[in-house]
């Protein structure tokens, strides 16, 4: 039986099947026999054969148990890959007579099955010169044919028209399963689209060489590694390139989604990487973005259903395109968001997050050193310390986008995208509204822990309603000493949520019981800035727990107190004390001490909008109206603390302790050391003013809690 297949990308490629000969069609096919071998070479230099199929690629042409990166493979894919214009397959390699007869005429000089790669640079160098084409570097070919072993390819830098008559590039990974169509997963950040970051300038070949070698190292080598080849780009730290959990910064792994049969597409908006352009032009991204995903509904490898995918800044982006409700858009993926980015990010409890800021706009301009912004927004964001109008236009509106099939979800501890998911699901519809609470370290969950939940989301909303969607809250309830477990819920706050106090007592302990209010007032007070050793501000112990307790919601702390100064940070920092005094650590990726939760506040900024407080959720309005500054020693005044959502169990004959502190470094903590993002009142003190929390008497002190039924666990499994 004669039967038409495809060789991947490649026109003009010459094949025998035995019964004729031929090249390969502008559509790349051949004809082969059914069982019959087919042989495919370039201007008489063999490259192999394989027995006719559907679908061939360079890797079909060597033995079936050769290693992916085989020295006889990676020749050979080096020599293809390099006949393609692109970096990627946007374009075929077209091997028409000129490119036959040069290829014929170093022939004598290559040899495919060398065990030396360095053998094919001189014929490979020589045949890219006079075909005026760039020699793929071996890290390029390792980089392709990884992919090729997974079921797909990329296409690289495709120009999407914009509405301003710009363009944006974009990145394509599809299937390789020519003739279908996939949904497409789109994702648009300011980090840039390559691993791990950034992109390379595609007119300096030392560049994209760098960025190959970086992707090709960052798949082959363990976490911990460094990956020396990139230039530099913006101060990141060393954690952004010694992980290996995820491809590119805020957007989904396509070694974990394209697998899958779906396409993913990765835009780099105006003034990013290699996209000509200004950042921060109001509207602009978001228009882009909307352009994009309506290119990609209608090309012809898509279904025409798209979702947005994204985390961090890559989820932050989605809100406005997804109310825009472009052609095509079926659901979104809002993986770890902010939609107040006052509240969320900038000034959390109305703290600056001076540090945090001027680190993140130095690498956005690091990665992409050719553009410059349109207005200064780190500047605008540093000016504007309080709540206003400024701070409206910056954030996300999820009321616009409630009818759109969305999957949330929140990190615990870390704070920035610790807050977002909860107010987003509060204004939604749960009948297509989805929510996860997960890790400190969340980057890689969406590739990795919850990947398969959230493909349960995309398949029941991009391939139909055969596919089961998942269950509408996921938790990950930390058990402390890297371990969890998964815990599956129908709403949020969990069904069943009692909110237990835990009073300060003039003993410094804690108790379920409010103090009488008898009892003396007693002030305890505390330098208001942090040393440096030693102990920072207040603890207050439980007795241990005589039972295993699980935890997870919305926590805060009420507490009444003073300062000799006119304002003061107040950080409460939830603990658990394991049996022998030592801090429990609840990060799932790190041995160090990490709280059960915390939160903080600006003093000056507790007035609360009462419209939107909740007994577990207090809501400043950080209006410049309502900050007022104390008075003195004796103007002793009641704050409420926003402590964000988290989870965990705390063990039979564990102990909670409740740091009360003027900012978050608790040097009495071993191995405890928060990133520094804060500018801290107490930092500005001339070291003489001190802080002070009044407990006993008609005092109100105490952590709000929330204890959900405990449940049966199956640790670090995700089912």
């Amino acid at each position: 039986m004669t039967l038409t297949g495809t060789f991947l990308d490649v026109v003009g490629l010459g094949y025998d099947n035995g019964a004729s000969k031929g090249v390969t069609s502008d559509k790349s096919e051949f004809i082969y026999e059914q069982g019959k071998q087919v042989t495919f070479s370039i201007g008489g230099l063999l490259l192999g054969s394989c027995e006719g199929k559907a679908v061939v690629t360079i890797s079909d042409l060597v033995a079936i148990d050769t290693p992916v990166f085989h020295p006889s493979l990676i020749n050979r894919a080096r020599l293809l890959f390099s006949l393609a214009p692109g970096e990627g397959f946007e374009q075929p390699a077209i091997i028409d007579t000129n490119v036959g007869a040069i290829v014929a005429k170093y022939a004598a000089e290559i040899n495919l099955d060398s065990e030396e790669l360095s053998d094919l640079d001189g014929p490979l160098g020589k045949i890219c010169s006079e075909l005026k084409l760039r020699p793929k570097s071996v890290p390029h070919a390792r980089n392709h044919l990884r992919r090729e072993a997974q079921g797909f390819r990329v296409l690289r830098d495709f120009k999407i028209a914009s509405p301003d008559g710009g363009y944006v590039l974009a990145d394509v990974y599809l299937p390789n399963q020519p003739g279908k169509k996939f949904p497409v997963l789109i994702s648009c950040t300011l980090y840039g689209r390559r691993v791990p970051w950034g992109g390379p300038d595609l007119e300096n070949e030392a560049e994209i060489i760098q960025f190959e070698a970086a992707e090709d190292d960052w798949h082959s080598t363990p976490a911990g590694t460094q990956l020396p080849q990139l230039p530099y780009m913006g101060p990141w730290s060393d954690s952004f390139t010694t992980q290996r959990g995820y491809e590119s910064i805020a957007t989904l792994n396509t070694f974990t989604y394209v697998p899958q049969s779906y396409a993913m597409v990765k835009i780099d908006p105006k003034g990013v990487s290699q996209t000509p352009g200004t950042r921060w032009i109001p509207g602009e991204l978001a228009g882009d973005f909307f352009a994009a995903v309506e290119w990609s509904a209608g090309q012809p490898w898509s279904t025409g259903s798209v979702a947005l995918v994204g985390s961090s800044y890559g989820a932050n982006t989605q809100w406005a395109v997804a109310g825009l409700k472009p052609k095509g858009l079926k659901c979104f993926v809002p993986y770890a968001t902010d939609i107040d980015s006052y509240r969320e990010a900038a000034y959390i409890g109305g703290v600056p997050s001076t540090r945090y800021l001027d680190n993140w706009f130095a690498r956005v301009r690091g990665v992409s050193p050719k553009w410059g912004d349109h207005f200064d927004v780190e500047a605008l964001m540093r000016d504007n310390s309080a709540y206003n109008a400024l701070w409206d236009m910056l954030g996300g509106n999820p009321v616009e986008s409630a009818d759109i099939p969305c999957f949330l979800a929140a990190s615990q501890i870390f704070m920035i995208h610790g807050r977002g998911a909860y107010e987003a699901w509060a204004v939604r519809s749960r009948d297509n509204t989805h929510l996860q609470l997960v890790d400190s370290n969340y980057y890689a969950w969406p590739s990795r822990e919850s990947a398969g939940k959230i493909l349960q989301f995309l398949n029941h909303h991009l391939k139909g309603g055969d596919f089961l969607a998942p269950e509408k809250v996921g938790i990950q309830v930390r058990l402390g000493n890297q371990d969890w477990y998964w815990r599956k819920e129908k709403n949020w706050p969990v069904p069943g949520t009692q909110y237990v106090k835990w009073h300060l007592t003039p003993e410094l302990g804690l108790s379920t019981t409010p103090p009488s209010e008898q009892t003396s007032e007693t002030r305890f007070t505390y330098p208001a800035k942090a040393p440096i050793t030693g102990k920072s501000g207040l603890s207050f112990e439980s007795a241990p727990f005589a039972e295993d307790v699980d935890m997870a919601g919305h926590f805060a702390a009420y507490l009444s107190m003073s300062s000799t100064a006119a304002d003061a940070d107040v950080v409460v920092l939830v603990w658990a004390l394991d049996e022998s005094g030592a801090a429990v650590s609840y990060g799932a990726s790190s041995p160090d001490p990490e709280p059960i939760a915390k939160g903080f506040l600006r003093v000056s900024h507790r007035a609360l909008d009462m419209t939107k407080s909740l007994p577990w959720r207090p809501w400043h309005s950080h209006k410049s109206e309502d900050v007022v500054a104390l008075q003195g020693p004796e103007d002793v005044v009641d704050v409420a603390v926003e402590i964000m959502p988290a989870a965990c169990r705390v063990r039979k004959g564990w102990k909670l302790r409740v740091d009360i502190l003027p900012s978050e470094a608790q040097p009495d903590i071993p191995g405890y050391d928060p990133t520094p993002m804060r500018l801290w009142r107490g930092e500005a003190s001339d070291g003489d003013a001190v802080d002070a929390i009044h407990v006993g008497g008609s005092k109100v002190n105490y952590v709000l809690f929330p204890v959900v039924p405990l449940q049966q666990i199956y640790p670090n499994c995700m089912v």
